[in-house]
Parts: structure tokens; sequence; C-alpha cells
């Protein structure tokens, strides 16, 4: 199936409560892989009330258990949890300390070749990209590529260099969009001229809602069908369609103030 990565210049903009948000609304199986190598936040946070029995050993041991096993297939389900009870959710979690992001950087590809070939897609949550531990092989291998940003002078300025990279990484493989999270004082159009790049999803900016899916808080009755639920859902939407693709005629990322 697909590979789907959701990225973020840095300044928590909400990443992994995006990509776990992604995962929940999503319209088929899917598994959420937990790819930040500065460590994990589903396991500790959205289910830390809600897992029945162990996690297991997560993305760590699946490395460790594939540098073993150097010639065997990457046995990528055995070390998965179900997120929700129907098993149509998944989740590989995440490194726990991240002085063991170093021991990833040899398995990325591996990954990525399991993650392209399993049977459902793949959300991989790559946290802040841009420094020397990126996963660049999940980037290269994927469908399409997300960052999540906050529409604020700083975020967009972080955001144009690590852009330009991943420009340069996908080439005509796979497409890259943003996610922008309403905290900030520009509009998305502002946003999409200076970085060339189209906006595919606005979330809300609702407190409340996110802390359901980045700490665990009891969600309220009507939190499935919340605003920022079905924006959630709605960017999923534009993530699968053949219509989320970059112009080849976008223009160039310009480093210039909003």
């Amino acid at each position: 199936m697909a590979l789907y990565c959701v990225i973020s210049p840095g300044g928590s903009p909400g990443a992994t409560t995006t990509a776990l948000g992604l995962a929940l609304t999503w319209p088929g199986r899917v598994l959420l892989a937990e790819c930040d190598p500065m460590g994990r936040r589903v396991l500790p946070g959205f289910m830390a009330d809600q897992l029945r029995g162990s996690a297991g050993p997560g993305l760590l041991g699946l490395a460790m258990a594939a540098e073993a096993e150097s010639g065997a297939p990457v046995p990528l389900d055995d070390y998965t949890v179900p997120i929700v009870d129907d098993d149509r959710v998944r989740l590989l979690h995440g490194v726990r300390d991240p002085r063991h992001g170093c021991r990833l950087e040899s398995f990325w590809r591996r990954l990525a070749e399991a993650a392209v070939a399993r049977d459902g897609d793949v959300i991989a949550d790559l946290g802040r990209v841009g420094g020397r531990d990126t996963p660049e092989e999940l980037l290269q291998a994927a469908q399409a590529v997300v960052m999540v940003l906050k529409p604020t002078l700083p975020q967009v300025d972080a955001a144009a260099p690590r852009l330009d990279a991943l420009k340069g990484l996908l080439a005509e493989r796979g497409t890259a969009g943003l996610c922008l999270v309403a905290d900030g004082p520009y509009g998305a159009a502002e946003v999409e001229r200076v970085l060339g790049v189209p906006v595919l999803g606005e979330l809300p900016h609702s407190p409340s809602e996110a802390r359901v899916l980045s700490d665990g808080a009891r969600p309220r009755v009507s939190f499935k069908t919340s605003l920022l639920m079905r924006s959630i859902g709605s960017l999923g939407r534009r993530l699968r369609s053949a219509e989320a693709r970059v112009s080849e005629a976008a223009p160039a990322v310009q480093r210039v103030a909003l």
C-alpha cells in the first residue's frame, strides 16, 4: 500500500497530534509508526489509559530483530499494538530514550520498504526534520508528505529550508503539502505564496480536543464529530487523493517576511 509522512519544522506545532488524528479517521487499515528519533508520544499520551496488555518493544525492538535477521523480511506487524478495538488502526510505538535514536539510522531503509509493502497504509510521524538524524529514506519512499506548522513568521522561516531539502528528496516520486494549525496571524494563501507548497488542510486551534490526542485527556461526547477531527479527516482525504500534488510550476521558495 502507501506510506504517508507527517513532519514539522520544529516548535511543537502538533505533528504527532495530527498524525494520530489521521490514523483514527483513516478510511481503511492503517498503521501509525512513530519514527521521530527524539522519542515517542502516543503510548504515554493518548494510549496511557487504553492499552490492554504489554505494548512490546516497538520500533527499537523491530530494528534489533531486523538487524539480527538481515536477510529476512521485516516482521513489521509483529511489533505493533491496536489503537482501536477493531484492530483496524495499529501503532508501532517509537523509542522512549532519544539516545537510542542513533540505533535506527541503518534501519530506516528496510522500514520504508516494509511500510510500502504492507497490506494497509502507513502513516509515519517523523517529528522535526532537517537534522542529521532525519529518516530521509522514509521521506524518499513516501507517496505524500505533509508538514504541520502554525502560520507564524518563526515557523514559516524554519519551514522554508526544510521544504527546499524535501523537494530534492521527493523529486517526482511523491507530493508535499502543508497543514496549518490556525494559531497565527497569516492565512493559507499568504503561506502558500511564500513557501511555494500547497496547503492541503487547515486545523482549528482547539486545545481541549487536541489534548485528547496529545495527552490522553477524557474526550467529550462530541469529540469524534468535532471540527478538529472533521478537519483532520478532510486532510486525510486530500492526502489520498490524486489531486493532492505539487504543481511543477509552483514558485520557488521566497525567504521574505509575510
